[in-house]
């Protein structure tokens, strides 16, 4: 014998081990790619479908999983929801969403389901599965319907409500107008200041509540000077003794770790002042939360104006310069208005013009000393109004000088310096333009974009990445459900498959 050990072979076992994890790797790899191409279908599906609103409003995290989809998307502002559409709200997270005119509002650990009415009133029914919403029925709606665990609640139009559904029951509390319960086809109807619970039973629950009439859900104020904002809090109590007292806590911080305002002893209203931001609050009886909220509070004061430079002189010698103007952009601001006029107490105003960027180009004035002034505008959302800019002003003067010196343009050194602070201040990336600059005017002419004859005015716009149709429609006509008539002149067929790089005619 030659004493060498033989080399064993693998065993079968070994081998079997490696087929089985080799088999489990191609399965999840096969699986991942079907689930993509089923959601990529879906998409593909939805493009001759009408979205039941846009997302207005966003909080950190929410996402959407469409209909029969097994992911779930991040969803961003103006980007459109579905019939079918599943949407949620994560941890310290809330949006607000436009259907039919309605104003849904998520808050935090919510998940609704949007589905197309059949019979009944209105266009849309929201299914609240956990959570708690807000509804404000627009006025130019016809109302909608919310489903809270097979309960139905109408609110019509004109209407505010809340509403709860938990693995306790459901509630829901009328802050305006009012709405209807319809429960096992029995109907109820629920006023303002008044609400009503029940545990998962079907029994109506009668503890102490309070229904807070003010502020509204989600309440948005404009805040034009440098005057804090009075806030008016008022609620109805129910289920309470005459002698209970309640507690009003108001924080910037949505855990209320840190409390700005505490108002001990009160029986139905408050009244505090408050300065710009997103304020908190809660309505509390002993240690238990009757009731919570916030509401945001916006800058709506002038912007500040970059160019042209305050005091600056324009010369030209036989075309009038083309000038452009701009201002700091305004948090939340949908549009703006500018005004040029001939004198600085603008009765005698030249030009006024509505427009949603920041910057505006003007070819027409003549020689003379100009004002003009930037009224910020909001949504009709806010509370309160927006106030003017400060008065900037400019000269235009003709010369016979040569066309070299006539382009030169003078500016205080005072306001030099003043324009370099505005651009630190509102971080912008070039100094105020003070040369007249050539702007070419879109004319009526043919075009062909993305294989479409266009024969319009406007102009093209490329899209870029996060567009979505709604927030291109917003930056152009200040109203993102006008994505329709972008649709339509470049024959889009879904709103919501689009990539940057493209090229779209905006009519």
């Amino acid at each position: 014998m030659s004493g060498k050990i033989p080399t064993p072979y693998p065993s079968s076992k070994l081998r079997i081990i490696d087929i089985i994890v080799l088999v489990f790797f191609i399965s999840t790899a096969i699986l991942g790619l079907y689930l993509f191409q089923q959601d990529l279908m879906h998409t593909f599906d939805k493009r001759d479908e009408e979205p039941a609103g846009f997302l207005t409003l966003r909080s950190n995290i929410v996402q959407r999983r469409h209909e029969d989809r097994v992911l779930w998307d991040r969803i961003f502002v103006d980007s459109f929801v579905y019939p079918g559409d599943l949407i949620r709200a994560s941890d310290f997270s809330s949006a607000t969403i436009d259907i039919a005119h309605n104003e849904i509002l998520l808050n935090e650990n919510t998940l609704i389901r949007i589905q197309s009415m059949i019979d009944g009133i209105g266009t849309y029914q929201v299914e609240l599965r956990e959570g708690n919403i807000s509804v404000i029925a627009g006025e130019e709606s016809v109302g909608i319907m919310l489903n809270l665990m097979g309960n139905q609640v109408q609110a019509m139009s004109g209407s505010v409500l809340s509403a709860a559904a938990s693995e306790e029951g459901i509630a829901v509390q009328v802050n305006e107008g009012t709405v209807e319960f319809i429960q096992e086809g029995q109907r109820r109807e629920i006023s303002e200041g008044a609400m009503i619970a029940f545990d998962t039973e079907g029994t109506e629950l009668l503890n102490p509540a309070a229904v807070v009439i003010r502020p509204l859900p989600n309440a948005r104020y404009l805040k034009s000077s440098r005057e804090e904002i009075i806030v008016n809090f008022n609620w109805n109590r129910i289920n309470f003794e005459p002698e209970d007292r309640l507690r009003l806590e108001v924080s910037s911080d949505i855990n209320f770790r840190n409390n700005l305002l505490v108002l001990d002893g009160l029986i139905n209203s408050a009244q505090a002042a408050f300065d710009t931001g997103l304020w908190h609050w809660r309505l509390m009886y002993d240690s238990s939360i009757l009731r919570r909220g916030s509401f945001n509070i916006i800058d709506s004061s002038g912007p500040i104006l970059i160019s042209p430079v305050t005091g600056s002189i324009f010369r030209y010698s036989e075309t009038l310069p083309q000038l452009r103007f701009q201002w700091a952009e305004k948090q939340e601001a949908s549009r703006y208005i500018a005004e040029i006029s001939e004198t600085s107490d603008f009765n005698n105003i030249k030009i006024s013009r509505q427009i949603t960027s920041a910057s505006l180009i003007i070819s027409e004035l003549t020689q003379g000393t100009w004002y003009w002034r930037i009224k910020p505008v909001f949504s009709q959302v806010y509370y309160g109004d927006s106030a003017y800019s400060r008065i900037g002003s400019f000269r235009i003067e003709q010369t016979t000088a040569s066309l070299a010196a006539a382009s030169v343009v003078e500016i205080p050194a005072a306001s030099i310096e003043r324009a370099r602070e505005v651009r630190a201040e509102t971080r912008t990336e070039s100094l105020p333009v003070v040369r007249p600059t050539p702007v070419t005017v879109p004319a009526r002419t043919a075009s062909t974009v993305n294989g479409v004859n266009v024969v319009s005015t406007g102009q093209n716009y490329t899209i870029q990445a996060g567009d979505t149709l709604g927030r291109v429609a917003r930056q152009f006509y200040g109203d993102p459900m006008l994505w329709t008539r972008i649709t339509e002149a470049n024959n889009i067929r879904n709103p919501d498959l689009i990539y940057p790089g493209q090229v779209f005619f905006i009519p």
